[in-house]
């Protein structure tokens, strides 16, 4: 048989989703599904078919019962558990409220939109809504196709490593990036036959960080409350049970930590069901490590820039652009991040002498993309300030941090990598309407560096919740 050639297909207009539609042209020949579509056309039931047809599941026949988000979301869901050899109704979630409109979808959907949500099938469109009603998109089709074949894909090359009969071992690895120290680790039976494990309450592990002097400045479960329910999970020969934690690399006195040797302790708190206890070096595993940053320290960073950075925030309050042009960088310019992770590709800047004309500027500007949704922000400048600079009255923030982390959400934190030598004030709101339980906190970050013995000013970080 000659092999066909697929040809990359065209589309109607530039779109956010575009890049998932050309890889699925690659790989597959869905040209046919794509062509001439816009992207934020909703779909039909028939180029749904198709889709799943040429690229997950070529004896496909099943007919969704609606074409909404929660519905297909549900369905590719169903399909990667299928290949996985899961029931996504009896799989263990993590409930919490990873949108905000959780409380709209169909109770028969959401175990599976949790599952979805854990394995990067699906989130939600930005801002942490899901719209679990709305018919799905041609842009959100080529996404869902996409991330689901990765999920398959991943969970059928997962290795199981060799068995090593009669223990249970805890094996972890560390990832120093972006201002925080990432520690996944595992639970491993080499027994030869299923064992039943349990835990004594909803906090199945714990994670101990000291220094040099054993003086401890991380602990997991300081200011957490776990449910007291006995918990049993079963593994199988070779089978793990994985886990991970974040530290921020801050001590229990919100100090930003920069250098120093550190020790991590981590044990599984577990037993096997119908014995007593599991050998505690079954249980605990200890990664040593280094920092080597040069972070100035919280305090000394206070006494150099309180000052400075409560006008600054005062004359960008009140619109005083003249006073904000002086604090500019006049090399370097200042650098607007919309989101938490700083971006060198996609962040917009402002020089030095813009900066006067900045609420007069009637222009629109590309300043980034919208979390979630991946449109472009193109605003400008008074609606870039109205939605991701003084979005909030800032200079009441009952929370001011001179070099330390006080808000922490799911993107990543790069601002101490990407300015060299800085400080970093962040004006903290934690709750703004108490109905939502402290998930609509958002922040501003001012960036300082030296400037020929002055600090100006390179950076507004804006900072909120996302999913």
């Amino acid at each position: 048989a000659e092999d066909v050639k697929i040809a990359p297909i065209s589309y109607v207009f530039s779109h956010w989703a575009e890049s998932y539609v050309e890889k699925l042209s690659g790989d597959f020949d869905v040209e046919e599904i794509f062509k001439d579509k816009k992207l934020d056309n909703h779909i039909t039931a028939e180029d749904f078919n198709k889709i799943v047809k040429l690229t997950i599941d070529n004896e496909y026949e099943k007919v969704p019962e609606s074409l909404s988000r929660e519905a297909i979301v549900y369905e590719f869901t169903k399909m990667w558990a299928e290949r996985a050899g899961k029931n996504i109704d009896e799989m263990p979630i993590i409930k919490m409220l990873i949108y905000q409109d959780t409380g709209d979808i169909d109770i028969k959907h959401l175990n599976g939109i949790y599952v979805a949500y854990m394995y990067d099938i699906a989130k939600g469109n930005g801002e942490g809504i899901f719209n679990p009603k709305n018919n799905v998109t041609y842009g959100e089709l080529a996404v869902l196709v996409n991330n689901t074949i990765n999920a398959i894909v991943k969970e059928l090359e997962a290795e199981i490593p060799p068995i090593m009969a009669g223990k249970f071992e805890n094996r972890g690895n560390y990832e120093i990036k972006d201002g925080k120290v990432a520690f996944n680790f595992e639970l491993m039976s080499h027994y030869t036959e299923a064992k039943e494990i349990k835990f004594s309450s909803g906090q199945q592990f714990e994670v101990t960080i000291t220094n040099v002097d054993g003086e401890e400045v991380y602990i997991f479960s300081d200011g957490k409350f776990f449910t007291q329910a006995l918990i049993y999970k079963t593994l199988n020969p070779g089978e793990t049970l994985q886990w991970q934690d974040e530290w921020n690399m801050t001590n229990k006195d919100g100090e930003k930590l920069t250098r120093g040797n550190y020790k991590a302790e981590i044990k599984i708190l577990a037993a096997i069901a119908e014995e007593d206890k599991i050998p505690a070096e079954q249980l605990t595993n200890v990664l040593e490590f280094s920092l080597d940053n040069d972070v100035i320290n919280s305090d000394l960073a206070k006494e150099i820039i309180e000052k400075d950075a409560d006008r600054l925030l005062n004359a960008i309050k009140y619109k005083d652009a003249k006073v904000i042009s002086d604090y500019v960088h006049p090399i370097k310019g200042v650098r607007f991040t919309p989101y938490t992770t700083v971006s060198n590709e996609n962040d917009f800047v402002i020089k030095q002498e813009d900066m006067i004309n900045f609420f007069e500027d009637e222009n629109s500007y590309i300043w980034g993309y919208y979390d979630g949704i991946g449109d472009e922000i193109n605003l400008t400048p008074s609606q870039y300030y109205e939605k991701f600079i003084y979005s909030e009255d800032f200079i009441n923030a009952p929370k001011v941090g001179y070099n330390e982390v006080l808000s922490s959400g799911n993107m990543i934190e790069n601002q101490f990598e990407v300015y060299e030598n800085a400080i970093v004030v962040e004006y903290y709101i934690p709750e703004i309407n108490p109905e939502y339980e402290g998930l609509d906190w958002q922040s501003l970050r001012l960036v300082f560096e030296e400037c020929e013995g002055n600090w100006k000013l390179v950076g507004v970080i804006h900072n909120q919740w996302t999913i």
